[in-house]
């Protein structure tokens, strides 16, 4: 290792950019293999109906089907979920939500496989349903399961709220609405599965956790794990949405049924559908303070909808319940969240995991009391930021703390710039800011690992092995770089390997902004290990001992005969390849959760590491349309160190413009006609055109000390406090605060 950094904080391209832009990479839906079928998922139009009967006669008598698969068809287990096992692989006598999988049609075109789908004659008998999560946790609801439409509750405890708010000459009360959102990945999903003559079965999958895929794979089929292989290929992003194993398990089943090759990709519209979506609901704040800003207690209730099955929600439930004060010294805090069944679809994992429903709330509260109380929004938050020192309400000391002071410092000076430019005419301009505050990690004391393999070859390249997939984010050009700056390599000389669950080790799920961490830490660790056998292998083959020897930049160094030139380690390893004696190391690194970490608050143990930030936001606001635009953003995080610095920027950059999705036009709502809004025509995404002009980053290097170099996470702490900044810049403009996102000029409007 050098003193020096190789690599460190230096913008080197992702290895795929260019297969990617020419349209080379290879994709589910560009892999070909012999005798290719094509599935097509017949999904209900009902959101809670029972099934009577499926009449599949008339779907086979179509040319090229081949088959028609219900639920009855399942060998193996007929239930999955990531968190619990309540979702049908297929559905058996009901479906929950509009687009449940209810058969799956296989045939050898698309087009046989689509005119089939039309023929398929399922009878449902309509039941009463909900999609509201307040009305949902009501005990006179539409019972969405059996047991109940409260999935999970949690209630975390700090201090004694009534006794806080007694102690406070301002309360605040007011809830907030926020959206169900859609991932919107440039890729749909889609898997590919192929049944092998010896009776394996090997998956394609565009997926963020293949070794969880493969176990509800073989599950499903009634396979041994180690004899079902899930391959990852090239992945049009996820943000959370591909946690879920659906596509994978419905083509793993469709090709072991039917002994051959089968394709499943999702249209727009099934995507939109089908699959997880960011929680919505409602979040109740009641927040007491002192007269000179100082906060004394809140109270926090949240409904979140999860829809028809959990998925992720419970964790996401408990990540809300843990930032949902912010990062802020509060000394009585109350957090109670209810994740609740609905008919809607699917709620899981997406971008912040819960943070940016949180965060939308608490800086919208905090920027309220200021101007309740006629102070500048950042001095309230001067008085109230975490410290040096600090526990938060669950009673982990923060880490890096002072980087809250410092963003907030860092942002004054930018809100101060800001609000210096004029607003054009007919148009009202505002600058609001926001916190950030952004959990790192599994979390819950859930065992979170991540193991690499490095593998130095006969010719003297490195492969490194890691068994969590890349969605976009440059994960694999930062492992290659702490994987070269550990061996003091030229970062030519390492190549990462494809996904393959046969040979790669087990990675995690690409999640939670822990995949620099983790797979940084394990890297290293590997580094150091593949270094020492390099020494002991090659004093063996030299004759001398391994403390004669000195490693330095892919090179060993003869101690007791300086003279000599240096040995390269190709030398070694070609010689150890004719022995056969490949040179490998495999390392394991585990979090670092620490025994003084409390798991009495119920939620499990929290999370002990954050991504902490500020963001600033100027918008122009149309006095006559009420719409409007976002010209200036300003990122400020501390972000450990930097790996990758033109990975991190886009990473920013696509974090706001998600976060100002949320903000401003992004809501899958239940359209009058009784259907779910359809298609990216009705659902309306940020565009390029809608990025601010400027957009301002600043990183904050506070060396995190577990990490990698020092560096942690970033990918989901830009989107949590963006609607946030949004919202509290629009009330800067117009002085009408909102309440719910996404922000309609007609609320703009109506208040004014």
């Amino acid at each position: 290792m050098t003193d020096i950094p190789l690599h460190l904080g230096k913008s080197y391209p992702r290895r795929d950019a260019l297969e990617k832009v020419t349209g080379q990479a290879q994709y589910v839906a560009d892999t070909d293999v012999p005798n290719l079928t094509h599935g097509r998922i017949v999904r209900s139009p009902h959101l809670h109906a029972r099934i009577l009967r499926i009449e599949t006669a008339e779907a086979l008598a179509v040319p090229g089907v081949i088959a028609v698969l219900t639920h009855a068809d399942i060998p193996g287990a007929k239930i999955y979920g990531d968190l619990l096992p309540d979702r049908p692989v297929l559905a058996g006598d009901k479906v929950r939500f509009m687009g449940e999988p209810v058969a799956i049609v296989v045939a050898k075109t698309r087009q046989a496989a689509d005119e089939a789908h039309q023929r398929v004659q399922v009878t449902y008998e309509p039941l009463p349903a909900v999609i509201d999560p307040f009305a949902a946790a009501q005990p006179d609801s539409p019972q969405v399961h059996e047991n109940g439409n409260v999935l999970s509750h949690f209630t975390v405890c700090h201090g004694d709220t009534t006794a806080g708010l007694a102690q406070a000459d301002l309360i605040l009360e007011e809830t907030f609405h926020v959206p169900r959102v859609y991932p919107a990945y440039l890729e749909t999903e889609a898997s590919q599965a192929v049944l092998n003559p010896n009776g394996t079965l090997t998956v394609w999958v565009s997926s963020q956790q293949p070794f969880h895929d493969r176990h509800h794979i073989a599950a499903a089929v009634n396979l041994p794990e180690e004899q079902v292989q899930v391959c990852v290929a090239a992945i049009g992003g996820a943000f959370g949405g591909k946690e879920d194993a659906n596509m994978p398990v419905l083509a793993g089943l469709a090709a072991y049924c039917t002994r051959g090759a089968v394709r499943l990709v999702n249209s727009r519209e099934e995507s939109m559908l089908a699959h997880p979506k960011r929680h919505s609901g409602q979040l109740h704040y009641r927040l007491g303070a002192q007269q000179d800003g100082t906060i004394t207690a809140v109270e926090i209730t949240t409904h979140l909808d999860t829809g028809a099955y959990a998925s992720y929600g419970p964790a996401v439930g408990q990540l809300l319940t843990e930032v949902a004060a912010g990062p802020y010294r509060i000394p009585h805090v109350r957090s109670e969240t209810f994740v609740v069944y609905t008919n809607a679809p699917i709620a899981g994992a997406m971008r912040g995991f819960g943070a940016p429903q949180a965060n939308f709330a608490i800086e919208s509260m905090v920027d309220t009391l200021a101007h309740r109380l006629g102070l500048d929004p950042l001095e309230v938050r001067r008085r109230n930021i975490w410290q040096p020192g600090d526990f938060n309400f669950t009673r982990v000391r923060v880490n890096q703390a002072e980087s809250t002071a410092l963003a907030l410092e860092t942002a004054a000076q930018e809100v101060a710039r800001l609000k210096a430019l004029p607003a054009p005419p007919g148009k009202k301009a505002g600058v609001g800011m926001a916190m950030a505050l952004q959990t790192m990690g599994l979390g819950w004391g859930v065992p979170d690992d991540s193991t690499n393999r490095l593998e130095w070859q006969p010719d003297g390249q490195v492969l490194l092995r890691i068994g969590a997939p890349d969605l976009g984010q440059g994960l694999n050009i930062a492992a290659a770089q702490i994987t070269a700056e550990a061996l003091g390599l030229d970062l030519s000389q390492v190549e990462v390997a494809p996904i393959n669950t046969l040979i790669s080790p087990d990675g995690g799920v690409t999640c939670a902004s822990r995949m620099t961490y983790m797979v940084g830490n394990s890297s290293m660790l590997a580094a150091v290990r593949l270094i020492d056998m390099l020494k002991e292998e090659g004093a063996r083959l030299l004759g001398v001992q391994p403390d004669q020897l000195e490693y330095r930049g892919g090179q060993l160094l003869r101690l007791d005969q300086p003279h000599l030139p240096p040995i390269p380690a190709a030398e070694i390893t070609s010689r150890l390849a004719e022995e056969g004696r490949p040179l490998h190391s495999t390392a394991t690194f585990s979090f670092p959760y620490g025994p003084e970490i409390p798991t009495d608050l119920g939620i499990g143990m929290p999370h002990v590491l954050f991504c902490l930030g500020a963001q600033i936001m100027r918008v122009e606001v149309d006095s006559e349309l009420g719409s409007v635009e976002v010209t200036h953003a300003t990122a400020v995080h501390d972000v450990g160190r930097v790996i990758n610095r033109a990975a991190l920027e886009g990473q920013v950059e696509g974090g706001l413009a998600m976060g100002m999705g949320f903000a401003l036009s992004e809501d899958m709502i239940l359209k009058a006609n009784g259907q779910w809004v359809d298609g990216l025509a009705e659902y309306v995404l940020p565009t390029a055109m809608d990025v601010p002009g400027e957009v301002k980053i600043i990183l904050l290097e506070q060396p995190e000390s577990s990490g990698p170099y020092g560096a942690k996470g970033i990918g989901e702490a830009v989107t949590a406090p963006t609607a946030a900044a949004v919202a509290n810049a629009v009330f800067a403009a117009t002085g009408v605060r909102v309440h719910a996102a996404p922000i309609r000029p007609e609320m703009l409007l109506s208040q004014e």
